[in-house]
């Protein structure tokens, strides 16, 4: 009997980098976060820092939300390019549909885990 052999192709290998690189880095932040939780450099809250579990749910959020706003950008920009062929090369209605999806923020921070900035899924 023979083994069936999976081929992921180069789509799929990026896919799996990038799922890897993104667990690794996720470990890297919640370690740090931990390591100032446990006396370490971090600063305290007298000092204008952010608590440790800031942090921790910073990461964890970010984990959630980097990939959801990744893919509606994707969304937009394509929606975007077909606006504007759609609109024989007016660039006002393309324009509108790409700052909405492209810009706002990629990341939660630390401020948006404690309600002290909004986080702004569309951009303006």
């Amino acid at each position: 009997m023979h083994a069936r052999r999976r081929s992921f192709g180069r789509a799929g290998l990026a896919l799996l980098a990038a799922a890897a690189l993104q667990s690794s880095a996720c470990a890297v932040l919640v370690g740090g976060a931990a390591g100032g939780a446990a006396g370490g450099g971090a600063a305290s809250l007298n000092d204008g820092g952010h608590p440790p579990m800031s942090y921790v749910g910073s990461v964890l959020a970010s984990a959630v939300y980097f990939p959801a706003k990744v893919a509606f950008a994707v969304g937009g920009a394509v929606t975007s390019g077909i606006a504007y062929v759609a609109t024989l090369g007016r660039p006002e209605p393309s324009r509108e549909i790409w700052n909405a999806s492209v810009e706002g923020d990629y990341v939660v921070t630390p401020s948006m885990i404690e309600g002290r900035e909004d986080v702004d899924f569309v951009g303006s």
